[in-house]
């Protein structure tokens, strides 16, 4: 069964959209110009911040024009990120290995002083 989570985003912090998995997003500008949107897999204590510290970004500054919409179909890489039993990794050069990461969720935003409807197909 399809699950819709709808958010009205403003300003440029993040916001954390949990852990379900994402099989897609719309970003609608309801903006009067042009703006910009970010998806990141981070630490939960990004939620109500800007700082991107050891995020990872998965869409960086993609621009949505006015009166547009961007349409993103993940094609299975986010949709089990969070199930019970998988892991999310990142890289540590200092020891050369992945190391799983713990307390990171799916945060969002759009940039400064901007506003959008998102809606997640999950």
């Amino acid at each position: 069964m399809a699950r819709i989570d709808t958010i009205s985003l403003s300003g440029n912090e993040f916001v954390n959209v949990g852990l379900a998995g994402i099989d897609g997003l719309n970003v609608c500008n309801t903006d009067t110009e042009d703006i910009t949107f970010d998806l990141i897999i981070g630490p939960t204590l990004l939620d109500k911040k800007t700082d991107t510290t050891d995020a990872i970004f998965i869409l960086k500054e993609i621009p949505v024009p006015v009166g547009s919409t961007f349409v993103f179909d993940d094609n299975g890489v986010l949709s089990g990120s969070f199930n019970q039993g998988s892991k999310v990794t990142k890289y540590e050069s200092r020891r050369r290995t992945f190391l799983q990461q713990k307390n990171f969720t799916f945060l969002i935003r759009v940039g400064s002083g901007h506003v959008a409807d998102v809606i997640l197909r999950r």
